[in-house]
């Protein structure tokens, strides 16, 4: 309709045009007529009648067929005379054959014979006028004619052919568009539809061009038609942001414009919309806002875990320190002979309490760094709980008791065994009940409960302590966390405990969830560890004997580059009645191996020059009988996973962290040696 309409204006300018235009072209172009006449005289009259007329021409005159014939190939021919009657050929015959190779030239018949009747049937023939010889005068008039018709003609081709051409590029123009195109009536019926079209809704041209705009959403109509009628008041809307329909029947976030288009006496006939698909642009305006709010994020948490470490590592200081200073301090006085009798045993307590404290922090620290490793170890066995329960509790017993805390024990006496690590289990109770006491004001109470839930064994301890804020409570078992991190803080410890325990737990394929109505209210953890029916087998260290003397007899070897190490070894050992040589380097070692033949060999791994590994791979190579198949046990202060199975690769039997367990060490020797 667009097009239509366009061209019906074009067609009407290029009319006025030719109209203005046409008389001045005929007087000023050189005519070139083709004459059809036998009679010369008849010649001569007619060129004189063009002539005088002011038609500026070159008449040729022809009389026969083939002459005929040969000039209608001029491709300047601008207009035919022709005789009626000739005598070899007729002005009839002459008619046809101009219609079929020249009808864009005009034909008229000039004869003093021709009947009313026959130049009538000439006229329908395609003649374009007659004229009779007896009324020449009549031929200026209808020369002129015919010639201006022809020249409108003409030019009315010519302009229809450029309109055409328009037309063709204004289509490949919107074809080509990148936006889809779209023109619609007052009732919504589609008009144009460009390839874009095609492309974002899936329907062809075809299938809805003269249809109903069946893109808009029902939810949608209504702001639609509402935009609509004010494009009908003559506004251009940009910009809008609709959701349309597909032929499938998906949706499609769509820009539109909408724009008016008007009659010639200024009302709307129709409008135009555009629509661009901007699915693809707003999924990646929201992925880059995901993105923007993801590393606004992350910043902010690197920047709070960062505040976070700091603060732990002040504690870290602070927590170690204070313990090391009264070590430090009382041992100071102690050496100077300043304590007195009477309160030499109180310094040691407090001298042991301290070390306790100390290498139980360095050993929280030990397992947060192989939890963050992934290097966490469990040694599964069958594990009475309730009996983990009753040995933890009577380790606390004491400070609790110290608080005036009552310690409450509900422990369900058809419990199953569960698998899992003894050690580990002892640490998580250990943990959550140490908190408990830690936390709980004095008068106050523990209460802990153990019973079967289905498939899963429950703990739950429950304290009247403090209580915990609810906007920290989704964070109590994350690393490096404290409700209170200041330095006024009234509690001390690194706050590792919590975060282990959950860890610890959720090795043993349990849960372990923390409740607290708030602040001043108390808290109860809850954990749940799953009943195995498999169990795994494991071996175990079996404690020491109480009986005197249990390593009389045994040659020991200890090898350490620290003095206060290697005495405080030999001083175990030989209070169970080993024989005991020490030695400060491998060097030594190997040189007393000569003399010593031991029965066990205690080896410090980092050593100067040369470490443990490499002074047993050497008394490995010593004959049987002098000391070459040792049993072999590695103290050292490298107390990680790996640490430990290099030794074992190495060569030796047992591997021993420090600080050590006096306890563990005689029990380790006697199994060795015995």
């Amino acid at each position: 309709m667009i097009f239509k309409e366009f061209s019906q204006s074009t067609q009407e300018v290029v009319t006025l045009l030719v109209n203005t235009l046409s008389n001045n072209r005929l007087s000023q172009k050189m005519l070139y007529i083709l004459l059809l006449e036998d009679d010369s005289a008849d010649s001569e009259l007619i060129r004189a009648t063009l002539k005088n007329g002011g038609i500026n021409c070159q008449l040729k005159q022809v009389a026969n067929r083939t002459d005929f014939l040969a000039e209608l190939q001029n491709e300047n021919l601008d207009l035919i005379l022709s005789d009626y009657s000739l005598p070899q050929f007729d002005g009839i015959s002459a008619l046809k054959i101009a219609q079929e190779t020249r009808p864009d030239v005009p034909f008229i018949l000039v004869s003093g014979v021709l009947g009313e009747e026959r130049a009538i049937e000439a006229l329908k023939d395609g003649a374009t006028d007659y004229v009779l010889k007896q009324r020449l005068e009549r031929l200026l008039p209808s020369v002129q004619r015919a010639l201006r018709e022809s020249q409108e003609r003409h030019e009315l081709k010519r302009a229809e052919e450029s309109l055409r051409q328009t037309d063709d590029m204004l289509r490949a123009v919107v074809d080509a568009s990148p936006v889809a195109i779209i023109t619609l009536s007052l009732d919504f019926m589609v008009l144009t539809w460009n390839k874009t079209a095609e492309e974002i809704y899936g329907w062809k041209a075809l299938e809805i061009l003269h249809q109903p705009l069946p893109v808009i959403p029902e939810d949608y109509k209504d702001a639609f038609n509402g935009c609509v009628e004010r494009v009908l008041q003559k506004q251009t809307l940009k910009n809008l942001e609709f959701r349309h329909l597909r032929k499938d029947g998906s949706l499609v976030d769509i820009n539109v414009s909408l724009a008016p288009i008007h009659n010639s006496d200024g009302s709307s006939c129709c409008f135009m919309m555009t629509a661009v698909d901007i699915t693809l642009s707003k999924q990646r305006e929201a992925e880059r806002r995901v993105l923007l709010e993801r590393e606004q994020k992350a910043r902010a948490d690197a920047e709070n875990a960062s505040r976070i470490k700091d603060e732990f590592l002040a504690i870290v200081s602070h927590e170690l320190r204070t313990p090391l200073n009264a070590i430090l301090g009382w041992t100071k006085l102690i050496i100077s002979g300043r304590i007195k009798s009477e309160r030499f045993e109180q310094a040691l307590e407090v001298i042991d309490r301290n070390a306790t404290l100390q290498a139980q922090l360095i050993e929280d620290l030990l397992d947060i760094s192989r939890i963050i490793r992934g290097k966490l170890h469990l040694e599964l066995t069958s594990v009475d709980i309730a009996s983990v329960i009753r040995e933890t509790v009577e380790t606390l017993d004491l400070a609790a008791e110290a608080k005036s805390i009552s310690l409450e024990l509900n422990l369900a006496s058809n419990v199953t065994n569960i698998v899992g690590d003894s050690n580990r289990l002892s640490q998580i109770l250990w943990n959550l009940l140490s908190n408990a006491i830690k936390f709980t004001p004095s008068e106050g109470s523990i209460e802990i409960n153990l019973k079967e839930i289905n498939s899963t064994v429950q703990i739950q301890v429950s304290d009247t302590g403090i209580g915990i804020n609810s906007e920290f409570l989704p964070s109590i078992f994350e690393y490096f966390r404290q409700v209170d991190g200041s330095t006024t803080r009234a509690k001390g410890g690194l706050g590792l405990g919590l975060a282990i325990s959950r860890n610890l737990v959720e090795a043993h394929g349990g849960t372990i969830l923390a409740e607290s109505p708030g602040e001043g209210q108390g808290t109860t953890f809850t954990v749940n560890f799953p009943i195995k029916s498999k169990l795994v087998d494991s071996e175990t260290i079996p404690r020491s004997q109480d009986s005197d003397k249990q390593l009389h007899g045994i040659k020991a070897l200890i090898v350490d580059d620290e003095p206060d190490a290697r005495e405080l070894l030999a001083f175990i050992l030989e209070e169970q009645g080993a024989e005991v040589e020490s030695a400060a380097s491998a060097k030594e070692a190997l040189r007393k191996v000569g003399t010593f033949v031991p029965d066990i060999l205690l080896s410090d791994i980092g050593m100067p020059e040369e470490d443990g590994l490499s002074l047993l791979q050497k008394v490995r190579k010593l004959p049987i009988n002098r000391g070459g198949a040792v049993s072999a046990i590695a103290v050292t202060a490298f107390a990680t996973r790996e640490d430990c199975q290099k030794c074992l690769d190495a060569g030796f039997q047992k591997h021993l962290p420090k600080p050590l367990d006096a306890d563990e060490l005689i029990s380790t020797v006697v199994n060795l040696t015995k």
